[in-house]
């Protein structure tokens, strides 16, 4: 992998991020939460699918098709966790 796949899969994700920020709204911290959360949702679905050896949507040394898939994941997952409220707990 060369430095400018690797620079344009981090694109890719922040372009993800960015979008679920405009879908969900929220302040400059949850930009940069739902960014985070996408950059390790797409490079960990590249690395599981090429580890799997599933390859679909291939783009150049990125393999697209999984990384997409892990960054949504990712994403609702960690959103979902985010919104957990320690106040409405059972005790």
């Amino acid at each position: 992998m060369t430095l400018a796949s690797f620079f344009l899969g981090t694109v890719i994700a922040s372009v993800f991020g960015c979008a679920f920020h405009f879908w969900h709204g929220g302040g400059f911290k949850w930009l940069v939460f739902f960014n985070l959360l996408s950059w390790l949702g797409f490079w960990l679905g590249h690395i599981v699918g090429n580890l799997t050896r599933v390859r679909f949507l291939i783009l150049g040394p990125i393999n697209f098709g999984p990384a997409i898939i892990g960054t949504v994941v990712i994403l609702f997952l960690g959103f979902w966790l985010s919104m957990f409220n320690q106040e409405n707990r059972p005790k």
